[in-house]
């Protein structure tokens, strides 16, 4: 590939990546109702005072993976941990669960919200492991609160582990979690015996592989920080990531398949960041990663019934298999390697498009990742190396092969090395 072409591409991905993003006002807005249910749960006037309730980003959100839905009237997906301390000996996890339902419900609005979700069915019980808040269809978002116990020090080692490069410790920000499918959910008080997840340990491992150098250790810092900063800046991996939503979102839009089987996200995060080698650009990244997300899932026994299953283990819970539904649903495995011949295929095909005029490179990315999307990219690119163009001012720099306003005059050209006819 030569480098002007790979530089071109770099551009395409980088600015598809941000075109996928949430927007300002969208992050904002939703870190604003965030707030207001913590506080809310936490208020003088709450039963749950004592318990230093506090709620904190996780999943997408936190890692900043998060990506808008195809269609403008569907939800934005927002994951967070609602995390108590001092645990009542009493309690069950029903009872955690229950204590927080109890509570949303008191304010209307989130009552209202909790009933629209549900629909009448488990209202009062919630979902299988969180309370979720359905927001007006304007808001563009709902909130799925995960209720849980932690340390009483959880905050000081998430401290500890997110403001340095400090050695890989994550047991120690594990936490405890409700789940109504487990048979103890009723009767279980000992909170060693509930189900135990890390989110927080799980973004302390994503950050480690994908910051590049020392000098963006501040996005372990801030990744925790309940106000989340808004950032339109992002390291190679998480627009990668952003990208291959995007890439499964369209493959399973077309009525074709059951999207309920689709790939999770959880699984495409783990196998892309296992894949990732520390590129410092956004293409080089996307090839190797989308080459060797194949050789990341795994082969093993399950101890629980002695059969040979495909594996995606949580690298903060060697235990946990991301792919264990796999083998109750086969479509659920059969979709995920669809999408990865395909997404195998798209990239081979990114490749070689090289010199075939921007006609075909916008239907290619038009296809892969959006037509409303690719349109805006390729119109805003266009429109710039145009204002340079026709200024004189369109140049590329000797050492990178970047596009732009600085290096030596280039010839009139397209994206892609060959002008359209």
């Amino acid at each position: 590939m030569k480098q002007l072409y790979k530089n071109n591409i770099n551009n395409i991905l980088e600015e598809l990546g941000k075109e996928l993003d949430i927007s300002k006002s969208e992050h904002e807005a939703a870190v604003k109702s965030y707030e207001a249910v913590g506080k809310w749960l936490s208020d003088e006037n709450s039963p749950l005072n004592y318990f230093n309730p506090k709620i904190l980003p996780q999943g997408s959100f936190m890692l900043q993976t998060v990506i808008k839905p195809i269609n403008e009237e569907d939800d934005i997906d927002i994951d967070l941990v609602c995390k108590l301390e001092k645990k009542p000996d009493s309690w069950t996890q029903k009872e955690l669960k229950n204590q927080i339902g109890n509570r949303l419900k008191e304010n209307k609005d989130y009552n209202r919200m909790i009933w629209e979700h549900e629909n009448g069915e488990n209202y009062e019980e919630g979902g299988r492991r969180c309370w979720t808040l359905k927001y007006s269809n304007h808001a563009g978002y709902h909130m799925d609160i995960l209720p849980s116990f932690t340390d009483d020090n959880l905050s000081i080692l998430l401290e500890k582990q997110f403001s340095s490069g400090s050695d890989l410790n994550t047991d120690e920000l594990a936490i405890r979690i409700t789940d109504k499918e487990s048979d103890n959910y009723p009767t279980e008080k000992d909170v060693n015996n509930w189900l135990k997840s890390n989110p927080f340990g799980y973004a302390k491992w994503f950050y480690n592989r994908a910051i590049i150098s020392s000098k963006r250790l501040f996005s372990l810092k801030e990744s925790i920080d309940p106000v989340k900063a808004y950032e339109d800046e992002k390291l190679p991996l998480q627009r990668v990531i952003q990208l291959l939503k995007r890439h499964r979102d369209i493959m399973f839009s077309n009525g074709e398949f059951d999207m309920e089987h689709k790939p999770i996200s959880i699984i495409i995060t783990t196998l892309a960041t296992r894949a990732y080698d520390k590129e410092n650009n956004i293409v080089d990244a996307y090839i190797n990663i989308v080459k060797n997300m194949r050789s990341f899932v795994e082969e093993k026994v399950n101890p629980d019934n002695g059969k040979l299953e495909k594996w995606v283990s949580n690298p903060v819970n060697e235990e946990e298999n991301f792919a264990d539904k796999w083998a109750e649903i086969m479509e659920k495995q059969d979709y995920f390697y669809l999408w990865l011949d395909k997404l195998e295929e798209d990239m081979g095909n990114m490749l070689v498009l090289e010199g075939k005029g921007q006609n075909e490179s916008n239907k290619f990315f038009s296809n892969s990742y959006g037509d409303k999307v690719s349109k805006k990219v390729f119109s805003a690119l266009g429109e710039n190396k145009r204002l340079l163009r026709e200024s004189g001012n369109l140049k590329m720099e000797t050492k990178t092969g970047l596009l732009g306003s600085s290096g030596i005059k280039v010839k009139d050209h397209n994206f892609f090395g060959k002008v359209d006819e």
